[in-house]
């Protein structure tokens, strides 16, 4: 899909990576955050990979439950059967 200033849903999503790592250059980081502003899907996809970076960088640990990773190859092991 396009938008108003003829920037592409694909575009965006091949140039989201570099957008976040502020390696763009500086009309198409322009053109981006316009598209951001008018396209609901991909400001969403936006925010999401956004979110999972900030997971991946905090340095805190979150410990699994008991027993999560067993029940996880189970799960996966039945899946694989079917």
């Amino acid at each position: 899909m396009r938008h108003e200033n003829n920037l592409s849903c694909e575009r965006i999503c091949r140039e989201l990576s570099n957008f976040l790592d502020d390696d763009v250059e500086r009309p198409l980081r322009e053109a981006m955050e316009r598209h951001l502003r008018s396209c609901r899907h991909c400001a969403t996809l936006y925010d999401s990979t956004r979110n999972v970076l900030a997971l991946f960088r905090d340095e805190r640990l979150m410990e699994v439950p008991a027993g999560y990773s067993e029940r996880l190859h189970a799960f996966l092991t039945d899946r694989m059967r079917e």
